[in-house]
C-alpha cells in the first residue's frame, strides 16, 4: 500500500491559542431536553426484552382467556313509575313530607334488588345453590338445607353476578345476571324482578296493615277525646250563655264604641263651656263679649256706648243742668242696668250648662268603664269557649281523617300497585360475554407494551452512564468516531497491535496467528476510527492525544491498536506513552522501560536512544514512558513542545497515550499542544457527569476535541454491533467461499 502524503507542518507550542469550532464553544447541559432519537435508542437497546415480555404477557392472557369457562349474560328491563308509589292515598313522599325525586327513587330500587331479601328469595326459588358456580363449600350431594354460613356464601356469589344499569333520562332499570348457562342467566334475571315486585307488594301490604291496626287503636282514643271535648263545650255554653260569641261580641263592641264616641263629644262640649265659665268667673265683660255668647250682649253694649257718646256731645252744648242732658243721663243708667242684667243672665246660663256638661261627662265615663268590664268578662268567656270549640273541632277533624285513612289503607292493601312493571323479560343469549380472547389479547398487548416501554424508558433514564452513540451526541453534542465491540476476557489478553499489516487486513485462520485471535468487530472498529480521523478533518492530522475521564477505560489498548493500524497501512507512526505515573506500553509490547520519555525530557538520553521499533510491525516505533519522575506535569510543560516538533519531523503520525484527565494535570498540557484529542469512554460504565467534567477541562485548556471513542460496547447496549457483527460475518463467509486464502504473515515469515 502506498504511503499517504501528509503535511508535516506543526504549529509551535508558543503560538496563539486555536479557536474552537462553534459547535463545541460551550458545554451543553448534561440534562438537556430529550429528543425522539434518544428514546428510540433506549427502546432499541431493550427491544428483544420488550418484545419477549409483550409476547409472553399477551400469550399468557390469551391462553387464560381461552381456558376460562364461558359466561353468559341476560338482561331484563324494569319500569319504575314514581306516581304509583303511594302509601295511603297521598302523593309519593317520604316521612318528612319531601317529594321523592326520580333519581333517588331509582337508586333506592337498585339497592332493593341487591338486598338479601330479594336475592335469597330468587336463590330459594331457582335453587341456585345446586349449581356449581354458586354452590357453597363442603355441600354434600344429599344436603337438603343449608347452614347460615353456606347460605351467606351463596348469597355473596349470586350478588356479585348481578349488574344494574339505568339508561340516562329514563325510568328504566336494566337488571343483568351472569352465569355459565344462558338459560340460567335468563331465568335468574326474570326471577329477580319478580321477587322484587313480590317483595315490594308484600312489604307495602304489611306496612298498610300495620298502619291500619295502629290507626284503629288511635281512632278509639281519639273518639273518646272528641266526645269529651264536645260535652265540655255544650256545658260551658249553657252555663255562661255563650251560644253565639261572635254575634254578641259584635253588639258589645258596637255599644262600647258608641259610649266612647258620646264621651268624646261630651268632653269636647264640656271643655267649650269650661272656657266660657272661666270667663264668667273673671267678670271681664270684654272677654265675655269676645266669647261665643258675645252676640247676646253686643247690641246692648253698643247702645250704651252710643248713649255715652251722645251725652258727651250734649255736655259740650247744653251743660249738666240742662233737662235734655239729665234725660240722657237717665237713659244711660237704664241701658247699663239692662246690660248688667243680661250679663248676669248669660253667666247663670253658662254655669248651669257647665254643670250639666260635667255631670254628663261623668256619667258617660262611668258607663264606658262599665262596658269595658263587661267586655273583658265576655272576652274571658269567649276565650275559654273558643279553646273548647277548637279542641272539639280538632278532635272531630282528626277522627274523620283517620277514618278515611283506614279506609284508604284497606282499599290499597287489596290492590296491586303498578309502580314496578317488567316491560322486557330476559331471554337466553348464546353469545358469551366473558371471556373474550380477542379483546383480552388486544388489551394485554397494549397494556404490556405500555408497561414494557415505560419500564425501558425509566431504566434508561435512571442509568447515568454513557451507553450508545446516540447518548453521546445527545448529551455532549460530539461525534462518536468509533464504537469498539466488547471483547471477552481471554481474548482481551491476546489483543495486541499485531495483525494490522498491509497484507494482514483479514484475520489469519492459523491457530497461532495473533490476527486470528483478534476480535473481528474490534479490529474493524479500529480501522473505522483510523478512516474517520483521516477523512473527517479539514486539514491533515499528525499529532493526536488519546485520553479518558478515569482509569480502566481501555485507552491504552485502543491507542496501541490504532498505532498498529496506522503503521500497517504504511504510515510511519510513533506511539508515545506519556503516562509516566502508571506506564503500560512497555508491558503490552514487551520492551524495556529503562529509557523513555522521562529520560529524554530530563536530558539523560537522546530521542534516538529512547525510541524502540515494534516487533513484527513495520513502520511502528515506540517511545516508552521511562522511569517515573518526581513532577511529570512540570517536565511535560517545559519540553513537550520541542519533543513533538522533533517527532513530527521524523514520523507521519504521532500518537500520545495520555493519562486520565480527572485527577491529573499532565493530559491538559498534551491536549493543548497536539492537533487533536480523542476521549475514550467505556460504554455502560462511565458516568455522564465524569465525561462532562473531562470535556469541560479539555475545553478550558483549549484542546481541539475531535470526538469520542465508545469502548466496550455490547449488543445489550445497542443494536449497532449486532447488525455490524452479522454483516461482517456474512461478508467474511462469502469471501471465504469465493476467494482463495491468502498467506498469513506467519506463513510468509
Amino acid at each position: 500500500m502506498a504511503t499517504p502524503q501528509l503535511n508535516k507542518t506543526l504549529p509551535p507550542a508558543e503560538s496563539e491559542p486555536r479557536a474552537l469550532p462553534a459547535l463545541y464553544a460551550e458545554m451543553p447541559s448534561l440534562e438537556g431536553e430529550t429528543d425522539f432519537g434518544y428514546y428510540y435508542s433506549l427502546l432499541a437497546r431493550y427491544r428483544w426484552r420488550i418484545l419477549t415480555f409483550v409476547l409472553l404477557v399477551t400469550a399468557i392472557a390469551t391462553l387464560i382467556a381461552l381456558v376460562l369457562p364461558k359466561q353468559y349474560s341476560s338482561t331484563a328491563i324494569l319500569r319504575i313509575d314514581p306516581s304509583g308509589i303511594h302509601t295511603v292515598g297521598e302523593s309519593a313522599s317520604n316521612q318528612n313530607g319531601i317529594p321523592l325525586s326520580s333519581r333517588r327513587l331509582i337508586a333506592t330500587e337498585s339497592k332493593v334488588i341487591l338486598s338479601p331479601a330479594v336475592v335469597l328469595k330468587t336463590i330459594r326459588t331457582l335453587r341456585l345453590y345446586r349449581y356449581k358456580q354458586f354452590a357453597p363449600l363442603h355441600l354434600g350431594p344429599n344436603a337438603i338445607t343449608l347452614s347460615t354460613n353456606q347460605m351467606n356464601q351463596v348469597l355473596g356469589k349470586v350478588t356479585k353476578s348481578i349488574s344494574i344499569n339505568q339508561p340516562l333520562g329514563t325510568y328504566l332499570l336494566q337488571v343483568s345476571f351472569r352465569s355459565f348457562s344462558p338459560d340460567l342467566s335468563a331465568q335468574t334475571a326474570n326471577s329477580l324482578l319478580q321477587s322484587l315486585i313480590a317483595h315490594d307488594y308484600s312489604t307495602r301490604v304489611r306496612a298498610l296493615m300495620g298502619s291500619s291496626q295502629s290507626m284503629r287503636a288511635q281512632l278509639i282514643s281519639l273518639r273518646a277525646k272528641m266526645e269529651r271535648s264536645q260535652t265540655a263545650l255544650i256545658h260551658y255554653e249553657s252555663r255562661h250563655d255563650v251560644l253565639n260569641p261572635d254575634s254578641k261580641n259584635n253588639i258589645m263592641l258596637a255599644r262600647l264604641s258608641q259610649v266612647n264616641q258620646d264621651l268624646g263629644i261630651a268632653q269636647t262640649k264640656r271643655m267649650a263651656l269650661q272656657a266660657d265659665y272661666e270667663i264668667v268667673q273673671t267678670g271681664n265683660l270684654d272677654a265675655l263679649i269676645a266669647s261665643d255668647r258675645g252676640p247676646y250682649l253686643l247690641p246692648l253694649y253698643q247702645r250704651v256706648l252710643n248713649d255715652q257718646r251722645h251725652l258727651t256731645r250734649m255736655a259740650q252744648v247744653y251743660g249738666p243742668n240742662y233737662p235734655i242732658y239729665k234725660q240722657q243721663v237717665s237713659l244711660i243708667r237704664s241701658d247699663r242696668k239692662v246690660l248688667r242684667a243680661q250679663e248676669q243672665h248669660i253667666a247663670r246660663q253658662i254655669r248651669a250648662q257647665y254643670a250639666m256638661a260635667l255631670a254628663r261627662e261623668k256619667l258617660l265615663r262611668s258607663e264606658l268603664e262599665l262596658q269595658k268590664k263587661r267586655m273583658d268578662a265576655f272576652n274571658l268567656k269567649a276565650i275559654r269557649y273558643y279553646a273548647l270549640k277548637a279542641a272539639s273541632d280538632s278532635y272531630t277533624r282528626l277522627y274523620y281523617l283517620l277514618q278515611q285513612r283506614i279506609q284508604d289503607a284497606q282499599v290499597a292493601a287489596n290492590l296491586h300497585a303498578e309502580s314496578l312493571r317488567i316491560i322486557s323479560p330476559a331471554r337466553p343469549d348464546q353469545v358469551p360475554v366473558y371471556p373474550r380472547p380477542l379483546l383480552t389479547a388486544v388489551l394485554a398487548f397494549f397494556l404490556s407494551s405500555l408497561l414494557a416501554v415505560g419500564t425501558a424508558i425509566a431504566v434508561g433514564a435512571l442509568d447515568k452512564s454513557v451507553s450508545s452513540p446516540e447518548q453521546v451526541e445527545h448529551f455532549f453534542h460530539l461525534p462518536v468516531l468509533s464504537s469498539l465491540a466488547q471483547v471477552a476476557a481471554k481474548e482481551r489478553r491476546l489483543l495486541s497491535p499485531k495483525g494490522y499489516g498491509s497484507k494482514l487486513l483479514e484475520p489469519s485462520p492459523g491457530a497461532g496467528s495473533a490476527a486470528g485471535k483478534l476480535s473481528s468487530a474490534f479490529r474493524e472498529g479500529i480501522l473505522s476510527l483510523h478512516s474517520a480521523l483521516l477523512l473527517a478533518q479539514d486539514r491533515d492530522l499528525h499529532t493526536l492525544a488519546i485520553t479518558s475521564s478515569v482509569p480502566s477505560e481501555g485507552k491504552s489498548t485502543i491507542c496501541a491498536n490504532l498505532a498498529a493500524a496506522m503503521a500497517g497501512l504504511g504510515a510511519r507512526t510513533i506511539l508515545a506513552d506519556t503516562d509516566m505515573r502508571k506506564p503500560s506500553m512497555h508491558r503490552q509490547f514487551q520492551i524495556s522501560n529503562q529509557r523513555g520519555l522521562s529520560t529524554v525530557l530530563r536530558g539523560q538520553c537522546s530521542l534516538e536512544q529512547a525510541i524502540v521499533n515494534a516487533h513484527d510491525i513495520p513502520n511502528l516505533s515506540l517511545l516508552p514512558a521511562g522511569p517515573n519522575p518526581a513532577s511529570p506535569a512540570e517536565l511535560l510543560h517545559s519540553g513537550l513542545g520541542d519533543l513533538l516538533e522533533q517527532l513530527q519531523n521524523r514520523f507521519d503520525f504521532v500518537l500520545l497515550d495520555c493519562p486520565p484527565i480527572l485527577g491529573f494535570a499532565d493530559t491538559l498540557t498534551m491536549a493543548n499542544r497536539t492537533q487533536g484529542c480523542l476521549l475514550v469512554v467505556r460504554a455502560g460504565e462511565t458516568e455522564r457527569q465524569l465525561v462532562g467534567a473531562a470535556l469541560r477541562q479539555l475545553r478550558a485548556a483549549r484542546a481541539q476535541i475531535l470526538g469520542i471513542i465508545l469502548n466496550n460496547v455490547s449488543q445489550e447496549l445497542g443494536s449497532y454491533y449486532s447488525y455490524y457483527g452479522h454483516y461482517y460475518k456474512y461478508y467474511r463467509h462469502a469471501d471465504a467461499e469465493t476467494e482463495p486464502r491468502e498467506k498469513s504473515h506467519e506463513d510468509e515469515i
